[in-house]
């Protein structure tokens, strides 16, 4: 076994019991599915009113398979300035947003103790460019070649994955009322943005051009609403006490919108409809729900119920 083997074994064992604590502490917390409708009011600024009823208290069950239609992508929208709560009319990131969000991804990756080097820190995503709205999030890349960890890329990524998660968790950071996300990115993977902004040199690496996209919005509403419905199947199969199907079926759902996103992000960049589908789905929490409902299929499967 490597030492990279071995960090990873430690680092699960460490780590992986602490998140399926925090995310049973924070179900109820979390849920926003309370009203008669599923999702959040009409009237509350929800951006997605799906109007179907829900079975019980389940986030995720639904009587009906949803409506494209009744989905709602009006916060997709591209604005004339970039955000003037981060950047000034030059298009130059606010300093005391950049010593922060630099500080943050410095403190992220010093915890996990890996040694390689950290190449850049970028800031990427809508915040980066014309198309952000109130439910952006900063979205802060760690930059690293993973081949100075381990030669395992999969088990660098999942090692990451995992870290950004517990901290996702433990941490509820805000910088001018944006999440911070962060992400330990391959120095060999495309990335595929129109606008990437350098914290660590202060600097455009590429900066966005304001346009107006032509966006496929019967394509993303097709798409999220059917992985809504494939989360609804999975949510069923953990009723029915099917907890490893119930599992295999959420991370199945979970890898089918990963792939999907990955095409559009590379076929046509960040306005692809499998990205925005993307986007309406962790705005409206379903893949914070699909996680735990992972989590919980585990837990289920694996407990013995006493005699």
């Amino acid at each position: 076994m490597s030492s990279f083997d071995t960090y990873w074994r430690d680092f699960l064992n460490e780590q992986t019991e602490p998140a399926q604590v925090s995310f049973r502490k924070q179900r109820k917390r979390n849920d926003i599915y309370t009203t008669q409708g599923g999702l959040e009011d009409k009237n509350s600024g929800s951006p997605y009113n799906i109007d179907v009823r829900r079975f019980g208290t389940d986030p995720l069950r639904f009587e009906e398979e949803i409506d494209p239609d009744s989905i709602d992508l009006s916060s997709f929208s591209v604005h004339e300035e970039l955000d003037g709560k981060l950047w000034d009319k030059e298009g130059n990131l606010n300093s005391s947003v950049r010593d922060r969000l630099y500080q943050i991804a410095k403190r992220f990756y010093e915890s996990l103790g890996i040694k390689a080097e950290i190449k850049d820190i970028t800031l990427t995503g809508s915040l980066a460019n014309y198309n952000w709205s109130k439910y952006s999030d900063l979205d802060v890349h760690i930059v690293v070649d993973y081949n100075e960890i381990d030669e395992n890329d999969d088990l660098v990524r999942d090692l990451f994955q995992q870290s950004k998660t517990n901290w996702n968790l433990q941490h509820n950071i805000k910088v001018r009322g944006y999440d911070v996300e962060l992400y330990v990115q391959d120095d060999n993977e495309p990335h595929h943005s129109s606008g990437v902004y350098s914290l660590l040199n202060d600097e455009w690496l590429v900066k966005p051009a304001r346009e107006k996209p032509e966006i496929d919005k019967e394509a993303i509403k097709k798409k999220a609403a059917s992985i809504m419905d494939m989360a609804d199947e999975a949510q069923r199969l953990f009723d029915d006490g099917k907890y490893a199907e119930a599992g295999s079926y959420a991370k199945k759902t979970m890898d089918k919108l990963k792939k999907a996103r990955a095409a559009g992000l590379e076929r046509e960049g960040e306005y692809s409809f499998e990205n925005l589908a993307f986007k309406v789905l962790r705005r409206n929490d379903y893949l914070e729900k699909l996680s735990r409902l992972r989590i919980d299929a585990y837990d289920s499967d694996m407990s013995l119920a006493q005699e």
